[in-house]
């Protein structure tokens, strides 16, 4: 994968998506660059999510490519869509644990499904994430003996546990308490630190203003402007500035 920040990790051209006769994406272009969390902000209902899943493979574009690293993942079969979803990683936005699976078999789930991991490494390797998101004794817990804060915690946990080179974070910090968005926030930062690549879903304008190196505005089905953090502060683009003022829903 790609590690040089400021190349091109992820490109998406001409991208359309739609349910039924229900137009999502026309002809969106994106570039995001490794190294750096790119934040994408919206109304409500303009496509956001949808964005993140037809870069996972969850739905399928209708038209348009995705390239990884130079590779159209659009074009893939399912055998080539298993190395993708080692690349990248998927923060749900409600966590999307398994509920009958304990904290310490959800992390362990792409690593027994995607890899060749001895099991002693893939303990060793559940210890040291529990460690590194501060929750070390809640391996043997259930999704539901945990707060929605730490189901949150532990679903981006897992989708850190092959180390990707891009994190897609949806909506991670939704119906949080500061406490518990300031521990996901650092989460983020600490990974971009480690140079991997992340695009942020989010309504939460305190957290992506924190995180992100560069902010989109989707709008109508493409992307209508990005902008870097520091040219916010300076001029922001009328678009961005009432998003972040709550003239957008």
């Amino acid at each position: 994968m790609v590690e040089n920040a400021g190349t091109t990790l992820l490109s998406i051209r001409g991208l359309e998506t739609r349910f039924g006769s229900k137009v999502i994406h026309s002809g969106l272009d994106l570039d995001v660059k490794a190294g750096e969390i790119l934040v994408l902000f919206g109304g409500s209902g303009t496509g956001k999510s949808t964005l993140l899943r037809a870069i996972i493979g969850l739905d399928a574009p209708a038209a348009g490519s995705i390239f990884l690293d130079g590779e159209d993942i659009t074009q893939f079969d399912e055998s080539a869509w298993r190395e993708v979803r080692k690349k990248v990683g998927y923060s749900f936005q409600n966590g999307a644990l398994f509920d009958s699976l304990t904290v310490a078999e959800n992390l362990e789930y792409p690593l027994r499904e995607l890899t060749d991991m001895p099991p002693d490494e893939r303990q060793k390797a559940i210890h040291d994430m529990l460690e590194r998101i501060g929750m070390p004794d809640i391996a043997q817990l259930y999704p539901s003996e945990l707060s929605g804060g730490m189901q949150k915690r532990v679903g981006m946990a897992r989708a850190l546990m092959l180390n990707p080179a891009l994190i897609l974070y949806d909506e991670p910090t939704a119906g949080l308490d500061p406490a518990n968005i300031k521990k996901i926030s650092g989460l983020m930062l600490d990974r971009k630190a480690h140079g991997q690549t992340g695009i942020l879903v989010t309504h939460d304008v305190p957290c992506a203003l924190a995180v992100g190196d560069r902010i989109a505005f989707l709008h109508e089905g493409r992307i209508a402007v990005i902008q870097d953090r520091a040219a916010i502060d300076r001029e922001p683009d009328e678009r961005i500035e009432a998003y972040i003022k709550g003239d957008v829903e």
